[in-house]
């Protein structure tokens, strides 16, 4: 597979989420408040295309394997909050020693969350290096190695990519979760279906 980094939001624009999780596609999607799951398009921009936002709820998630113990479930809906985001379900996606994690974006934000099994989510804006919640010593020196300063970030000691944020939140993905994505892992096959989990 390629190597080259994935820019999500040259690919989906301002909003989008994206969560690993070290379960099945089928299984994550269930988790995620999905009870109806359907195959879907291999162009996930014509799925999701005909959802309108302002609707509210239910949620169209997606999901696909990137491994044999990965998957990655996209969502394109933030009307409610991000459904990757819920505390309870990042919990339960995470499993032992295999933290779940989500990217998300809107015109306001970017950030990633994860939960490692069994602990309180942690957070980091990958433009600031900002963070939030009970980090191990491993999730920070994972940060470390993918370049990641310790403190905030200065002109001196900036963040990775710093001119291409969503880059830069797939780093702190590939960092948490030893996932790296890339454009194959998003071709597919999807399957997903309507989540009606309320807004975190």
């Amino acid at each position: 597979m390629s190597s080259d980094p994935v820019d999500l939001r040259q690919l989906w624009g301002e909003g989008w989420s994206i969560t690993l999780a070290p379960r099945s596609p089928e299984s994550a999607l269930r988790m995620m408040g999905v009870q109806d799951i359907e195959s879907m398009p291999s162009e996930l921009g014509a799925a999701f295309a005909g959802r309108d936002p302002r609707n509210g709820p239910p949620v169209l998630l997606a999901a696909t394997l990137v491994d044999g113990h990965w998957s990655a479930i996209v969502e394109s809906e933030a009307s409610t909050g991000w459904v990757g985001t819920h505390s309870d379900v990042l919990s339960l996606l995470a499993a032992p020693g295999k933290p779940a994690c989500t990217a998300f974006s809107d015109p306001n934000q970017l950030l990633v969350a994860f939960c490692q099994h069994a602990s309180q989510p942690c957070g980091i804006d990958p433009r600031t290096n900002r963070r939030w919640g009970p980090y191990s010593h491993h999730a920070a020196e994972s940060l470390r190695l993918v370049g990641f300063p310790a403190g905030y970030a200065t002109e001196e000691r900036p963040v990775p990519e710093p001119h291409r944020v969503a880059v830069g939140a797939l780093l702190v993905v590939r960092a948490i979760t030893g996932i790296q994505l890339n454009h194959e892992h998003l071709a597919g096959p999807w399957i997903g279906g309507l989540s009606s989990k309320p807004a975190p």
